[in-house]
């Protein structure tokens, strides 16, 4: 089923959705990444472009699957964007259409429950760092299938154990872990 690209992003503002949407693109390495708080966009990136930038590289990708990752922010925002209603417009008008399977479906309780386990592993062994550590890899370098598989958690895992210094505390945290989701 092929769903509108603006009809994802009306969703989320009409669900006053807080999280990050990234949209992947055909024969492209980036992502397009839509930041909402309370269901307003308030920054967008695409690569090393950022804001207002971003919207005009959309006209010519063709966006193939979508994924919504709830609670998700970032403290940076883009003053140069337009409203998310005019956002909402313009995207209705390039007509871009993506295929959909209810990715929404899996995000919600399930994949915060994962992370709050994760994430409470890593404050363990480094500290309250561990929790800006794990949002900021979940929003910069870790890139999930739609929804998430537990391959794609566990490669999680394997970029967040790199921030583990200390032999004994890396185990211990993959060992915390893999009691809640195994395979690691």
């Amino acid at each position: 089923m092929k769903k509108n690209l603006a009809d994802i992003i009306e969703n989320l503002y009409e669900s006053k959705s807080t999280g990050l949407l990234t949209i992947i693109f055909a024969s492209e390495k980036n992502l397009f990444k839509f930041y909402f708080k309370t269901g307003q966009i308030y920054y967008l990136s695409f690569g090393f472009k950022k804001g207002v930038q971003c919207l005009n590289e959309i006209i010519s990708r063709e966006p193939v699957s979508y994924n919504f990752i709830p609670q998700i922010s970032v403290d940076i925002t883009s003053n140069d964007i337009p409203s998310t209603e005019d956002i909402i417009t313009t995207l209705r008008n390039m007509n871009k259409f993506i295929n959909s399977e209810d990715p929404m479906s899996f995000h919600s309780s399930d994949f915060q429950k994962i992370k709050d386990v994760i994430k409470t592993a890593l404050i363990r062994q480094i500290g309250p760092i561990g929790s800006k550590i794990t949002e900021k890899y979940i929003a910069e370098k870790w890139i999930p299938a739609n929804p998430p598989s537990k391959n794609d958690l566990l490669n999680l895992v394997n970029l967040l154990k790199e921030e583990i210094e200390d032999p004994a505390s890396r185990k211990e945290f993959l060992n915390e872990v893999n009691k809640f989701i195994g395979g690691l």
